[in-house]
């Protein structure tokens, strides 16, 4: 007689490691304040924007008509445009998800109307079209020409009755494109928007401009918003962003600290490169720093600390600790040093000749 061995029950590798990591010291501190989102204008601004997107994108075509699926006009779009780290994808993910009607979009089969594509890099037209597929739950198992999976994603965007799509870090697609897969990609978005009713949010860093200029009618269909990094007139969003999370993690009043100070705060905007998320990304790190080092205090040694470790920077190139900070380089893990220019040639007067 055989005797059945049931297989062990499937445990969920996520939460056996979520339980280890949260019986260590500050761990349920650090979900909380990385799962703070701080708005600023350019949400505001970013809001605005996508409040008029939608409107446009619901508008009847037929207005003897009820407003239904069938019943749109066409397509437009929306460009964020920043550099990297200043937070474009977290702001939109934030707006998507407090949505009443957007929220829900990571589930294909949500109501939401709303379909989101990371796009990888690097990335091609063809490349695109499968990663939109992929995000509407769709496997596909056969290769097929570019134009044809992107006939079949609109096919599939049009049965799910989903009416808008974002592709974030579009910029992927067209860097290095030959000129005309520039402008079959830009055809591709104009067809989307044109023929099959599609609101495009494209978001990416600015070498994408280039290719929104690319084809008039293309940069007719969409509106350009600024995502902007740190200026010196935005430092106040730096300050309200460290005190809120020192405030968080229940450590000593920032507004009496220290680093509460414009000389502070200009150094973490050029640690950051200039980008809100990365300075939020810093902030959290240096809490991190300082409550497990059992201090009630952020200071600016936590900060150093944070930066060295991610960074390998020495104290001198350290723009926490360097006097003079504002001249390093925190893109470049190592400076070019500029060697002196080697000696020139001796010269030599020549002795005149005798008469």
């Amino acid at each position: 007689m055989t005797t059945h061995v049931s297989p062990p029950a499937r445990t969920d590798s996520v939460a056996l490691l979520y339980a280890d990591a949260a019986s260590t010291q500050n761990f349920t501190v650090m979900e909380t304040i990385r799962a703070k989102f701080l708005k600023t204008a350019r949400d505001a601004h970013l809001a605005t924007a996508m409040g008029t997107l939608i409107a446009n994108a619901v508008q009847r075509e037929n207005t003897n008509l009820p407003p239904s699926f069938e019943n749109r006009g066409r397509g437009s779009g929306l460009v964020l445009v920043g550099p990297t780290g200043v937070g474009k994808s977290k702001s939109l993910e934030r707006y998507f998800n407090t949505h009443p009607v957007l929220a829900g979009y990571a589930d294909p089969a949500s109501a939401s109307p709303l379909v989101s594509v990371s796009v990888p890099s690097p990335c091609t037209s063809m490349q695109l079209a499968r990663a939109l597929l992929r995000a509407t739950g769709y496997a596909l198992e056969r290769d097929m020409a570019a134009h044809r999976l992107w006939e079949k994603a609109f096919d599939r965007l049009q049965a799910m009755r989903k009416f808008i799509v974002h592709f974030d870090e579009i910029q992927h697609v067209v860097h290095n494109m030959p000129e005309k897969d520039l402008q079959q990609m830009a055809d591709t978005l104009k067809n989307a928007m044109y023929n099959r009713r599609i609101t495009l949010i494209l978001s990416g860093v600015a070498t994408l401009v280039p290719f929104v200029q690319h084809d008039a009618q293309l940069f007719r269909r969409l509106a350009i918003l600024p995502f902007e990094g740190i200026t010196p007139e935005k430092h106040d969003d730096i300050r309200r962003m460290v005190g809120t999370y020192v405030n968080a993690a229940g450590l000593a009043d920032f507004r009496k600290s220290e680093i509460d100070s414009a000389d502070f705060i200009a150094r973490l905007s050029h640690a950051a490169l200039n980008a809100y998320g990365y300075s939020i990304v810093l902030t959290q790190l240096a809490i991190e720093n300082a409550l497990e080092n059992g201090s009630n205090r952020l200071t600016n040694e936590n900060f150093a600390t944070v930066l060295a470790k991610k960074t390998s920077f020495s104290a001198d190139r350290n723009p926490f600790l360097a006097m003079n900070w504002h001249t390093i380089d925190c893109a470049k893990m190592f400076e070019k040093v500029v060697d002196a220019p080697p000696p020139g040639p001796v010269t030599r007067k020549r002795k005149a000749k005798s008469q």
